[in-house]
């Protein structure tokens, strides 16, 4: 029994790093999406057009595309984000043990030696 439930966490482990790495590539499909889009629509525009008016009608004819990729961003960033606040837990947890240990062993063995 134990041994399965090792094998699932291993499982999942996999899986979700799997997922990550999944994620960061539909990121970077979507970011190179958005940017064809704008070199396709900027460089669409007419020479007489001017250069500032170019960028903003190829950046609203990508609307789309850029809110997509910012979505997909900003959830990217908070499923990191919400990771590292986990392991920043854990580690918390860990210095607390650290210091429950010290304070129960450490400290009588080292007043024994008169320190």
């Amino acid at each position: 029994m134990r041994g399965s439930n090792l094998s699932v966490l291993i499982a999942a482990a996999w899986l979700s790093a799997g997922a990550a790495q999944a994620q960061e590539t539909d990121l970077d499909g979507l970011r190179r999406d958005w940017h064809r889009c704008v070199r396709q629509h900027f460089s669409g525009q007419p020479v007489s057009v001017e250069k500032r008016a170019a960028e903003r009608a190829a950046l609203s004819a990508c609307k789309a595309s850029e809110d997509a990729y910012v979505a997909a961003e900003f959830a990217f960033r908070s499923a990191d984000s919400d990771t590292a606040v986990r392991k920043e837990g854990l580690t918390t947890r860990a210095r607390a043990w650290i210091s429950s240990v010290a304070a129960y062993v450490v400290d009588p063995v080292a007043s024994w030696f008169g320190r």
